[in-house]
């Protein structure tokens, strides 16, 4: 649909553009590694993850392997697992940053970033969080996935708790890719509002908020309208050979 393409578009933007400015300038050492740090968490949580987080709610994705429940839910573990793994690596960028010019973790450094100690202490913190949640939810989403596939879909109620877990980490890593993305120097004003303008758009334009499920409400419907189509073909195809 076209709301599902222009959240693919701005969401694409906001990557490209977080990658543009973490890149634009190489630098070595602790520089360096840092980054690589927006660079790997752009990837994970501004495409990979919201990928993922909204790969149950679009309508009408190319080819019909991808209108079932399984197709949906292999995709969505491929995006989320390797947003988790991007993240991961993002986090290791960091602290060898850190480790390199020899400053400590928890503490505020002016050597990467600017703005009000507090916010980036709230940064800091929040990213943290924001970490134990997505591993805790990685294994959760393997148990559910597991019950999903053994029950074939029959159990789709057990472990809920996976999708609260993923709307949490997924606001709050947004919220907090906003806040990294205000308080490191390296990019420009101008940057940095293109940017947050592309990735709260990109959100706005998700499947979710307008109260509908996309493929989730309409999955029944589109499988009869597809098979009905192929019927179709087959008849006029059918009928050109006689």
């Amino acid at each position: 649909s076209g709301k599902d393409s222009l959240n693919f578009l701005f969401m694409g933007g906001s990557t490209a553009l977080i990658a543009h400015g973490a890149l634009a300038r190489p630098a070595d050492g602790p520089e360096g590694y840092m980054r690589l740090h927006p660079f790997l968490m752009g990837l994970a949580f501004s495409l990979m993850i919201s990928l993922g987080f909204w790969m149950y709610n679009y309508e009408d994705l190319p080819g019909e392997w991808i209108d079932t429940r399984s197709s949906r839910r292999k995709i969505h573990g491929f995006c989320q697992a390797s947003g988790a793994a991007l993240a991961v690596a993002g986090y290791f960028m960091t602290y060898q940053a850190h480790q390199d010019a020899g400053e400590a973790l928890f503490a505020v450094s002016e050597r990467f970033s600017e703005g009000e100690t507090w916010l980036r202490l709230a940064h800091i913190f929040v990213g943290y969080v924001c970490l134990v949640g997505l591993l805790i939810q990685v294994v959760v989403g393997i148990l559910k996935y597991r019950i999903l596939v053994d029950d074939d879909d029959g159990n789709d109620g057990e472990w809920s708790i996976h999708e609260l877990i993923g709307n949490a980490v997924f606001s709050l890593a947004n919220l907090n890719l906003l806040s990294g993305l205000w308080l490191w120097k390296e990019y420009s004003i101008a940057i940095r509002a293109i940017i947050s303008l592309t990735l709260l758009t990109s959100l706005v334009f998700g499947p979710r908020w307008d109260g509908t499920r996309g493929f989730l409400s309409n999955e029944v419907k589109k499988g009869r309208a597809k098979r009905r189509r192929g019927e179709s073909t087959e008849n006029t195809f059918g009928r050109s050979e006689i």
